[in-house]
């Protein structure tokens, strides 16, 4: 129609004829200016229009992120979601329009396995995802162990992140698991684990921990195959969005914004909706969560977990060894746990993860943002960021400004100068307490035994941890005979208390005694000797010459 009105226009031009657009768009159904345009020369609208998209600016990033091993388009959309905003990204239907037709997704090899269902309650799934090295934004290399439970019914989904891979750690965990849906399925499927699976021999069977765990909890212990998806079928596509952090490689700050992390893709796994079930997991779980049977008692369980527990005091710290760290003020008053790994301090709330800190030589310990949230409503908002700064930076230098370093010799000069050369380690702080209790004559006799010694030494540490024992036995009397025979029976230079001239000189005043420690140690060594060729002559027969 269009081409035939484009035609007859054309004949009336080279033929002079003026146009009678009303007439024509009469014939041709349309209005008059569309036809004056065809006149004017408009060829209509093109075909196909190079339209720019709101993604284009971040196309690269997309593609660069989709190219990381395992990690999935929908791990990706939420990663920007989560980094530029919905209405930059826009929805995810877009997204995934958006990849498809740049081709950004590496394609991946597949085969097929059968869909397997089941009915509310009956089963949950487990996952235990070991090793995810990740790297901070500032280069601080990260090795994390992910636990992944879902309900195979509503694929409701609880994920905690691990800093070990024990099997304490796993149970924690499915307790966690099991907390977080209010309540235990029938049965609990999980993978090759060797905290769960004992491999030896032909057969798995779980081990007698597992089966411990099982029973208290009232739940029937399943294994498969790993990766098996006809068996772990709801885990293993479940199990894609576990890889949703791996977009934040080079994203995340510390330990703590990883923890947020999975919390929130967590949250964001069970809100959005499923494509297999039209429904979103939580929608689903409101139903699933009626056929769980009741957890059973705090007293059954909490043994599962972390036993060491510390009160968090007023001042939103607790006392771990001889310094304090901080937590959330909102857990003031509340008990804790902790676990320590490769000088680092985690401290969990309810099993759960909820910060860390370096080990340290400081007395106190505060996170800059729990301090934060303990100044609020006590200084003015304008001053409160000085204010913090200022007095986190005391904190931080009272270490260097408490060090008093006195020697062994200077310890001889007087009993103050002798206490604060034990107080410069933790063992010491045991001696000077129990200093403080003697009497005035007791004090003199451990002062005088002290002194006879305190100028040979060359290892403190070492020294003050025999002062202890030799303290039990006569208040130090003869420490410097004790500390003699310590570095004579010592195996390295490292345990050696005296110096060399020390070592001789006490050798030498203590020459009729040490004669006769040697004699004893040969008398017990030949009746030893004695006693093992006694044994073999009264042996019937020898597997060996």
């Amino acid at each position: 129609m269009k081409n035939n009105l484009r035609g007859e226009l054309t004949i009336m031009n080279n033929l002079g004829i003026k146009p009678n657009y009303a007439a024509l768009g009469r014939e041709y159904h349309m209005d008059w200016r569309t036809v004056k345009k065809y006149d004017e020369g408009y060829r209509g609208k093109p075909k196909t229009r190079n339209k720019t998209s709101k993604l284009d600016y971040h196309k690269t990033e997309i593609a660069d992120k989709l190219k990381i091993k395992r990690v999935t388009v929908k791990g990706v959309y939420e990663f920007m979601v989560n980094k530029y905003g919905i209405d930059t990204i826009g929805t995810y239907t877009n997204f995934m329009a958006y990849v498809n037709k740049y081709k950004l997704k590496p394609k991946n090899s597949s085969n097929g396995h059968p869909r397997t269902e089941t009915l509310p309650g009956v089963q949950a799934q487990v996952d235990w995802k070991e090793d995810i090295t990740l790297i901070s934004k500032y280069g601080e290399i990260f090795v994390i162990n992910v636990f992944h439970i879902v309900l195979s019914f509503s694929r409701y989904s609880y994920l905690e992140l691990s800093i070990q891979k024990r099997t304490v750690d796993v149970y924690r965990g499915l307790i966690n698991g099991f907390k977080a849906f209010g309540g235990v399925p029938k049965e609990v499927l999980f993978d090759n684990m060797s905290t769960v699976a004992n491999t030896r021999g032909k057969h798995k069977k779980p081990t007698d921990s597992i089966i411990k765990l099982a029973k208290d909890c009232d739940f029937k212990v399943r294994l498969c195959k790993a990766r098996s998806p006809e068996t772990k079928g709801t885990v293993e596509a479940k199990n894609k969005p576990i890889d949703w952090i791996r977009p934040y490689d080079g994203e995340f700050k510390d330990l703590d914004d990883l923890v947020k992390i999975i919390k929130d893709i967590n949250q964001a796994m069970n809100i959005n909706v499923n494509e297999e079930m039209g429904m979103s997991p939580t929608a689903l779980f409101y139903k699933e969560k009626e056929y769980l049977h009741p957890l059973p008692a705090n007293a059954v369980i909490e043994p599962y977990l972390c036993p060491n527990r510390y009160l968090v005091t007023n001042e939103a710290l607790i006392r771990y060894g001889n310094n304090k760290y901080s937590v959330d003020p909102k857990l003031i008053n509340e008990e804790v746990t902790v676990d320590t790994l490769e000088n680092n301090l985690y401290i969990y709330y309810n099993g759960k993860l909820t910060t860390y800190h370096p080990l340290s030589e400081n007395k106190i310990n505060y996170k800059k943002e729990h301090y934060e949230s303990l100044m609020k409503g006590k200084v003015k908002e304008s001053d409160m960021s000085e204010r913090i700064t200022e007095n986190l930076k005391i904190m931080d230098s009272l270490l260097e400004i408490r060090k008093v370093q006195i020697t062994s010799i200077e310890a001889t000069r007087s009993a103050d100068a002798l206490i604060t050369y034990l107080n410069q380690n933790s063992c010491g702080r045991w001696v000077i307490n129990n200093y403080a209790h003697l009497s005035g004559a007791d004090k003199l006799v451990f002062i005088k035994g002290m002194n006879k010694v305190l100028p040979y030494i060359k290892n403190r540490d070492a020294f003050i941890e025999r002062i202890k024992f030799s303290m039990k036995d006569n208040l130090c009397k003869t420490i410097d005979f004790d500390c003699y025979i310590n570095d004579f029976m010592a195996t390295s230079e490292d345990d050696c208390v005296l110096t060399d001239e020390g070592y001789d000189l006490i050798h030498k005043k203590y020459e009729k005694e040490v004669n006769e420690f040697l004699k004893e140690l040969d008398e017990e060594r030949h009746e030893y000797e004695v006693e093992q060729i006694l044994t073999v002559n009264d042996a019937e027969e020898l597997p060996f010459k």
